[in-house]
């Protein structure tokens, strides 16, 4: 099984059913943490407006990714049953 396929696993198990409070609570923690890690890294590697940019996609992309994951977590994903 390739990255993907598990990646794409893992994303279904979690959609799959309904997520705790915990879980999100850590997905949130984790995006914050890698915002800032992927942002420092663009600061020191490439400078200060790359950083930004960098900030802001990956604080969208994360986001969204939070929104939805709360969102299934209310009404649970039956269409992956």
């Amino acid at each position: 099984m390739g990255i993907i396929e598990r990646i794409e696993d893992e994303y279904l198990d979690v959609s799959g059913s309904h997520a705790t409070l915990r879980e999100l609570l850590e997905l949130l923690v984790g995006a914050i943490l890698f915002v800032l890690i992927a942002s420092g890294l663009a600061y020191y590697l490439v400078g200060e407006t790359a950083a930004r940019y960098v900030a802001v996609g990956l604080a969208v992309i994360f986001a969204v990714t939070i929104i939805s994951q709360a969102y299934w977590a209310m009404t649970g994903r039956e269409d992956y049953d």
